[in-house]
C-alpha cells in the first residue's frame, strides 16, 4: 500500500468524506433550526406573543447513531409571567354590537313603561296574556302581537310600515276595518294621518 507523508490515501478519502457529510449535516442543521424559528416566532406573533419575552430553545435530542439528523426538542420558556387581559364588550362597529334586529328590540322595550317591560321576560304566556290584560284595562297602551303573542318588534314594526301602516290599535281598540290602500265603500277606509286615541304608532 503506497502512503504519502505517512498517510494512506484510502484513509484520507475517508476522512475527507466524513469531513463533507460533517458538514452537509451541520449545514442542513443549521438551516432547518433558523426554519423553525422562523416559524416558531410567526406562529407566536399570530397569537398575540412578543417572541422577544420567550425564550426559544432548540437542540437536538441525543440518540444513537443513525443516517438521519437528529430530531430536534423544543422547549418554550416564558421571561416574564403573562397575565391574558380580561374579556371585554364588543367594541364599536364588531357584528355584535351592530345587530340591527337586536338594537330595535332593547330600544323598542326601553321605550315602554316599566310595568309593560315586565312582560318582554314572561315565559309563560297564560301569564304574559293576563298581565297584558290588567295594564291594558288600567290604560297601558298594549301592542298585542308583540306584547302578548312574544313576536319580534323588528319584525313586526318592519312589516306594518311595509303594508303602509302608521299606526296600529292597541288591545281592546278596534281593529282596523280596511288595510292600507284599500278603497272598499263597505269599509272605513283606514286613515295614516289621524289614528284614533290611545292607537300605537308604527
Amino acid at each position: 500500500m503506497i502512503h504519502l507523508n505517512g498517510i494512506s490515501p484510502l484513509a484520507s478519502h475517508k476522512t475527507s468524506e466524513a469531513s463533507i457529510a460533517a458538514r452537509t449535516e451541520q449545514t442542513f442543521s443549521d438551516s432547518f433550526q433558523s426554519q423553525l424559528s422562523a416559524a416558531l416566532t410567526a406562529t407566536l406573533q399570530k397569537f398575540g406573543i412578543d417572541p422577544d419575552k420567550v425564550a426559544l430553545s432548540i437542540a437536538p435530542i441525543q440518540s444513537g447513531p443513525t443516517s438521519q439528523p437528529a430530531p430536534r426538542s423544543i422547549s418554550v420558556t416564558s421571561r416574564q409571567s403573562v397575565t391574558p387581559p380580561p374579556p371585554s364588550a364588543p367594541a364599536e362597529g364588531t357584528l355584535a354590537s351592530q345587530d340591527p334586529i337586536l338594537n330595535f328590540d332593547d330600544a323598542y322595550w326601553a321605550k315602554q313603561p316599566e310595568a309593560v317591560r315586565a312582560l318582554r321576560n314572561m315565559d309563560d304566556s297564560a301569564q304574559r296574556s293576563v298581565l297584558a290584560a290588567q295594564l291594558g284595562a288600567a290604560g297601558y297602551k298594549i301592542d298585542v302581537p308583540i306584547m302578548i303573542w312574544g313576536w319580534d318588534p323588528a319584525k313586526v314594526t318592519s312589516l306594518r310600515q311595509g303594508l303602509g301602516y302608521s299606526w296600529v290599535p292597541s288591545a281592546f281598540q278596534n281593529p282596523v276595518s280596511a288595510a292600507p290602500g284599500i278603497d272598499d265603500h263597505a269599509q272605513q277606509p283606514y286613515d295614516p294621518n289621524n289614528p284614533p286615541s290611545g292607537a300605537i304608532a308604527v
